[in-house]
């Protein structure tokens, strides 16, 4: 299960983002529960949560100055996740009624080739369950 200590890593939130991760986390880790996902930990973070060292290229919480990712990054305001996915595993497994049935979206596979799964429970200006950016 991702918590929201794991998500925030310490970082400074507001009470707003905090409860915008609940519900986030919520949806995340009952669509994963209901997959049998196994959590796999990603070395470099620690936890379920895809990221490199030092929190650059970090998946859950992005403070508002971050450098990493889109300007106007859903996980700026907690309403992202990068899940740790090795192999692809989980973007092979996910389709467009999954996604919908939880209230997620997702970047399309084919730009998180690097080991995660990008959910978030905002839709994109796209609308499309499976997105580019």
């Amino acid at each position: 299960m991702i918590d929201e200590g794991q998500y925030f890593g310490g970082k400074s939130h507001t009470e707003e983002q905090e409860q915008a991760a609940a519900a986030l986390l919520d949806k995340v880790n009952n669509m994963l529960a209901s997959l049998a996902w196994d959590y796999p930990i990603d070395p470099d973070t620690g936890t379920s949560i895809s990221g490199s060292k030092g929190g650059s290229g970090d998946g859950g919480f992005r403070l508002p100055n971050a450098t990493t990712g889109k300007t106007l990054s859903k996980h700026k305001t907690a309403h992202a996740v990068d899940v740790f996915d090795p192999g692809n595993n989980l973007d092979n497994r996910l389709d467009d009624e999954i996604l919908e049935r939880f209230g997620l979206w997702r970047e399309h596979p084919d730009s998180t080739l690097g080991g995660w799964c990008h959910l978030q429970d905002v839709p994109p200006k796209s609308g499309k369950r499976s997105f580019y950016q």
